[in-house]
């Protein structure tokens, strides 16, 4: 891989990790809110899920264009 297309990858990646990380922290605040006012909040789980799941798979992601990077140097 390029040094200009892992820069692009990681940029791309980067930015998409940030947004799922965004949502983790948004719900969990939420979250938090609702169950200190009325103790139920369990619509909010799927999404702290989903987001936690997709900032795992970037992380998988950016490990596995670093370890190609590294193979082509």
């Amino acid at each position: 891989m390029s040094d200009d297309a892992l820069r692009a990858t990681v940029a791309a990646t980067t930015h998409d990790l940030s947004n799922a990380l965004g949502a983790v922290l948004n719900y969990t605040t939420f979250l938090a809110e609702d169950l200190a006012r009325t103790g139920a909040a369990p619509e909010y789980l799927p999404h702290l899920q989903s987001a936690a799941e997709r900032a795992l798979g970037l992380v998988t992601r950016l490990t596995a264009a670093l370890a190609s990077d590294a193979e082509g140097d």
